[in-house]
């Protein structure tokens, strides 16, 4: 039976992550606060609950208020210590700063460990995977200059109103958070669409394949379709991103690799916007993704069911994850993984 269980409502939830600390406990990161996204008065929260997620507690602030509007982008669990990456800006995601927290007591407390070494621009990170001794993390570059950004602040701008043509995505990677490489040959989605101009929040989210090449999905915004793109050489170039048979109305997808094949949560429509996001949906594929065969509606509810992100849980052949609905609420979900 699948358990959907609502814990937390605001003015605003945004980007609701699941993971499993160190100690095995469950715990959501989770943008909120604010009438929208962006904002000023955006903030990180941290919700705690126990093994099964039957109870969660408040939310928690994750870092001292400092009056710059944040958000959460990825969540990653490194040994004993959970890395959540953070963007702060001004409430137009211009003056844009990068950085990561640690906690190596289980998300209760974090201090900042670095800034993001990235490219110059508008750049963040999204899911991590891991193969043998390094951590790949897919990243979305905007490359806003120093003056372009300036231009943007100064006659009050929000970042989309950039004339970039592109926005890049590759993958961070790194064996000891020291040193970093970022992918030589990025993929590319445009900007414009149909001779206008189309902001795209790409999302991508990346898995290996059997072969050991990865995979990397995209949303890209008003196609009504996700993209895909590889890479043959471990994340140091990536294809150019063609159209799946995938329907997804702007949404963000999550890929994860289970022991049997590929999961994918989405919400498969192929028309665009927030009334369109519904109902979320379970993937399964079992040849690298050229097929879908298992298909279920895991929630069904006809609100905006946006951005889900969790875990596997292979033990008990469970999926666990967040996300958050019509912009407000944030929700709990487990589910079994079906076996066809």
């Amino acid at each position: 039976m699948n358990i959907i269980r609502r814990i937390h409502k605001d003015t605003l939830s945004c980007e609701a992550i699941l993971r499993k600390a160190p100690d095995g406990h469950l715990f959501i990161v989770s943008q909120c606060g604010g009438d929208k996204e962006p904002c000023p008065e955006n903030r990180v929260y941290v919700f705690h609950s126990d093994k099964k997620g039957r109870r969660w507690s408040k939310p928690m602030l994750i870092i001292p208020d400092n009056n710059m509007a944040q958000y959460q982008t990825e969540v990653s669990i490194i040994n004993d210590e959970i890395l959540v990456f953070m963007t702060e800006h001004d409430g137009n995601f211009t003056n844009f700063h990068s950085y990561v927290l640690s906690s190596k007591d289980n998300g209760y407390t974090f201090v900042k460990k670095f800034d993001l070494p990235l490219k110059h621009g508008f750049c963040f990170v999204r899911g991590m995977i891991k193969k043998d001794d390094t951590y790949y993390f897919p990243y979305q570059h905007y490359n806003v200059s120093k003056d372009e950004n300036e231009r943007l602040v100064k006659n009050n701008l929000k970042i989309w109103e950039t004339d970039l043509e592109y926005v890049e995505m590759g993958v961070l990677f790194t064996k000891d958070f020291v040193e970093f490489k970022c992918s030589d040959v990025p993929a590319l989605l445009s900007l414009t669409y149909k001779d206008k101009k189309k902001w795209v929040w790409s999302e991508p989210t990346i898995a290996e394949l059997k072969n050991g090449n990865f995979i990397m999905l995209l949303r890209n915004d008003a196609r009504g379709y996700l993209y895909k793109s590889f890479s043959k050489d471990l994340g140091l170039t990536w294809s150019n991103p063609v159209k799946t048979d995938i329907p997804n109305p702007a949404n963000k997808p999550k890929l994860l690799k289970t022991n049997r094949g590929l999961l994918l949560l989405n919400t498969p429509q192929s028309i665009n916007g927030y009334s369109h996001r519904n109902p979320l949906s379970l993937w399964m594929s079992f040849d690298d993704g050229e097929t879908w065969p298992i298909k279920r509606d895991i929630v069904k509810k006809h609100g905006w069911i946006s951005y889900p992100d969790g875990i596997i849980d292979e033990e008990n052949n469970r999926c666990l994850f967040a996300f958050e609905y019509n912009r407000k609420d944030i929700y709990f979900v487990k589910c079994k993984i079906p076996n066809n």
